[in-house]
């Protein structure tokens, strides 16, 4: 299986494709760091299964410098926007360390945002799901949610 890791936190997606490696050793694993190189390399190899954090920046980290100007805190749901677009078979897992995205009086929840994301994008979007470096809950949700999508295929 074809699987695209969009994360810009070094620490989380080192965790995240460690585990995937580990777990999944048969699976072509490719990595983005922003909202951009996530979307050409989805673009380009059509991935089955793309794991993706809600925040990412626009441009990968080398073109960014010293400031978070760059930073998207809703970047998910415009990944999938456009992933929708290209009208390939793929299914998006967002795996983020945040439970609130935004700023007041914009303030939404990680659920708020996967009831939308699963109103808007039903062929594509599985669910969402919260990373956190203290419990292994996320890896036993990406376990079963990597089963559904080659089960799937």
């Amino acid at each position: 299986m074809k699987v695209l890791l969009v994360e810009d936190n070094l620490g989380k997606r080192a965790a995240i494709s460690k585990f995937l490696s580990k777990k999944f050793p048969e699976d072509v694993l490719e990595e983005a760091d922003s909202l951009i190189v996530g979307l050409r390399l989805a673009r380009d190899h059509r991935p089955d299964f793309i794991l993706l954090d809600m925040s990412l920046p626009n441009h990968p980290s080398k073109n960014r410098g010293a400031h978070a100007a760059d930073m998207r805190p809703f970047a998910g749901t415009e990944f999938l926007r456009r992933v929708k677009r290209m009208k390939f078979p793929t299914k998006v897992l967002i795996v983020s360390m945040f439970e609130t995205f935004g700023v007041a009086p914009n303030l939404t929840t990680l659920q708020g945002l996967s009831q939308d994301m699963a109103e808007k994008y039903p062929e594509i979007y599985l669910s969402a799901i919260h990373y956190s470096t203290s419990d292994d809950e996320w890896q036993v949700q990406v376990k079963k949610f990597h089963q559904i999508v080659k089960a799937g295929q």
